[in-house]
């Protein structure tokens, strides 16, 4: 007799010795989701991830490759939104930055580069299931790319109820992957980090550079 308990995600088949559960995203799904993003028509729907059948037809080759006792499973890859209007209310930010005085180029070019800089940086190639966000990071790249444009560059969360430096590192299930959703209107550029641009009263760290510095609010 066999007994055993599962969550909902997962299947049970008692004949198997081996049970491989694969999570894959597929490249035209990771095409179309992207651009599903970029769209700012309103117009375009969110793709539809690819059923378990549909990968199993189209991976049938893999069925040949696998040990008799093994059975193999595909679960459809999620993406995690970050920062922009499609994201979730709580992975919502803006980004503020404060440019060099010198720069010679203007402010909407500057935030234009700032989410180029962003979309190189969330890559498909650079990120796989189940990693964590980290701001730091991420400001540390933005600036290695536009060091003579920024001076520095900060993440503010939208929501009210939210605090600065609540965004400052987000980790994913083991089935997501994350993709930003900034655009330009997620970019402001600012004079100079202040505790009023924060909606802080404490002691936060700004990332300017590679040298983080301390602002009192």
């Amino acid at each position: 007799q066999y007994r055993h308990n599962s969550g909902t995600d997962r299947r049970i088949d008692p004949s198997p010795t081996n049970i491989i559960d694969m999570y894959v995203l597929t490249e035209s799904y990771n095409k179309s989701y992207r651009e599903y993003l970029k769209d700012k028509s309103g117009k375009m729907l969110e793709p539809e991830k690819p059923t378990m059948l549909d990968m199993t037809v189209q991976y049938n080759e893999l069925e040949n490759l696998k040990s008799i006792s093994d059975s193999i499973t595909y679960s459809p890859a999620n993406f995690k939104i970050l920062f922009g209007k499609k994201a979730p209310q709580e992975l919502q930010a803006t980004f503020k930055v404060v440019r060099v005085r010198n720069s010679q180029i203007s402010n909407a070019e500057i935030r234009t580069r700032v989410i180029e800089t962003i979309n190189e940086y969330f890559n498909i190639d650079n990120w796989d299931f189940g990693d964590t966000f980290f701001f730091s990071e991420l400001g540390a790249y933005i600036h290695n790319e536009l060091v003579q444009e920024i001076g520095s560059i900060v993440i503010v969360p939208t929501t009210s109820s939210q605090n600065f430096g609540d965004l400052f590192q987000i980790t994913s299930e083991a089935n997501e992957i994350f993709v930003s959703a900034a655009t330009v209107d997620d970019v402001e550029i600012v004079d100079s980090v202040t505790a009023t641009e924060l909606r802080s009263n404490t002691t936060v760290n700004i990332f300017g550079g590679f040298t983080p510095t301390t602002l009192r609010t």
